[in-house]
């Protein structure tokens, strides 16, 4: 078989590796890849959808998988399909669910899908009237559109939430994802992440995750796309996990049916599970998560393309999911400075004593590098995704964190302390 990956982080590296151990696959190509992608597929940098079509008409691609969410917020499952084209994802109507936050919360008030309390603006004005109108502090105010995952401030005053809005709508520092915005109740609890597949009839679960999403130790600083996660995530036991299928999966796809939108993919569920385990949606994303996909891809012992292809054909039902009974823990390696500015092209030492065998205990998943001169440099704020399976999760930060150890490039900086919340669960 021919695929094609549409995608150049950490999640994809992890998806064309763990694509790459299915014998039947003979030619991978990543759209563009990175450094590690470099040595599972060739790496081709396409800049429109258009030529994506072209190229996998050229290369006669038998399925087309897409990492990122901009690609199916454009429409890219839309226009494969217009050309007979094999390709998973939902339609870009279907991807308002991640593109749109303010049709995401108007389709679970609709479908009764548990989720925070909120109000919509479409004008500055009115948007700081509302914050002046003496509500109770914090709150939580999102940008509409996408903001690679940096679009949600948690704003303590008054003072602070009018130059949120200021920044999001007048100076529109996310350009038209901030023309509406969305003011909400701050959900009090722990986060975790439930992802499915979901072929329009009927869904797999994969195992649960909880990432770090704050780039400081402690939770602290600014948000960032992830700085590290763990699988599973001990806060979903199988109680609650029942409890999140019946409140919120089973809803959701009789909301999927009704509106008649076209999704065959992957749903990741953003919860928030409040101290009560009340268990609320934070946000619907429409593809795999990122660091989570990480932590959670190699538990799963299906061949990850037969799992695709039974979605493809919408036989999920028949899928049986076998997990690995460890723990994974990952910890994202970042350029000094990432979410805000870095710099790159800086050589990374250590990488030839992790081959990424698939029973190995580690695992480097690559994010922002790229190969030159025969050498692996960075090329982004998030640059690698260190991983480790352990019998319990204690065991596997203290095996990732070891493997760190070994990794070296100028300006490296992680968080220390990736799995805390789940240790002090332990305690």
């Amino acid at each position: 078989m021919k695929i094609m990956l549409i995608g150049s982080g950490g999640r994809e590296h992890c998806i064309a590796w763990k694509v790459k151990q299915n014998p039947e696959v003979q030619e991978l190509y990543c759209i563009p890849g990175n450094g590690g992608m470099s040595s599972l597929g060739v790496c081709k940098s396409l800049h429109s959808l258009h030529d994506m079509v072209q190229f996998a008409k050229e290369k006669e691609i038998d399925l087309t998988l897409v990492g990122p969410e901009a690609p199916l917020a454009l429409g890219i499952v839309d226009l494969f399909q217009s050309e007979g084209l094999a390709i998973i994802g939902p339609n870009q109507n279907a991807a308002r669910l991640e593109s749109s936050k303010v049709f995401a919360k108007n389709f679970m008030k609709k479908y009764k899908i548990p989720t925070a309390q909120f109000e919509v603006f479409a004008q500055p004005d009115s948007a700081i009237t509302y914050l002046k109108s003496g509500l109770n502090f914090p709150l939580v105010i999102k940008a509409n559109g996408l903001a690679s995952g940096k679009g949600v401030f948690i704003v303590e005053d008054e003072e602070e939430a009018e130059d949120i809005v200021i920044e999001l709508m007048v100076k529109k520092i996310f350009g038209d994802a901030g023309e509406q915005i969305i003011v909400e109740e701050c959900l009090e609890g722990e986060e975790a992440t439930i992802m499915f597949l979901f072929d329009g009839e009927s869904y797999c679960l994969l195992p649960s995750s909880q990432d770090h999403k704050r780039v400081g130790d402690s939770d602290v600083g600014p948000n960032t796309g992830g700085m590290g996660a763990y699988s599973p995530a001990p806060l979903i036991s199988d109680q609650l996990l029942k409890k999140i299928e019946k409140s919120i999966i089973f809803p959701f796809i009789e909301g999927i049916q009704q509106e008649k939108l076209n999704y065959r993919g992957v749903v990741y569920l953003g919860l928030m599970i409040t101290h009560h385990s009340d268990v609320h949606v934070l946000e619907f994303n429409v593809r795999l998560g990122d660091p989570e996909t990480q932590v959670v891809l190699p538990r799963v012992k299906n061949d990850w393309l037969d799992l695709n292809l039974a979605l493809y054909q919408s036989s999920l039902s028949e899928i049986r999911l076998e997990v690995d009974a460890q723990n994974l823990l990952g910890v994202v390696l970042t350029s000094r400075g990432y979410p805000g500015k870095y710099e790159i092209g800086k050589k990374i030492n250590g990488l030839e004593d992790f081959p990424n065998d698939p029973q190995g205990k580690i695992l480097i998943f690559h994010a922002g590098t790229q190969r030159k001169d025969n050498q692996i440099v960075t090329a982004g704020g998030r640059v690698l995704n260190v991983c480790a399976f352990g019998e319990n999760l204690k065991k596997a930060a203290y095996n990732a964190y070891l493997a760190i150890g070994k990794i070296c490039f100028e300006n490296m900086y992680y968080r220390q302390d990736i799995g805390y919340r789940a240790f002090l669960r332990e305690e």
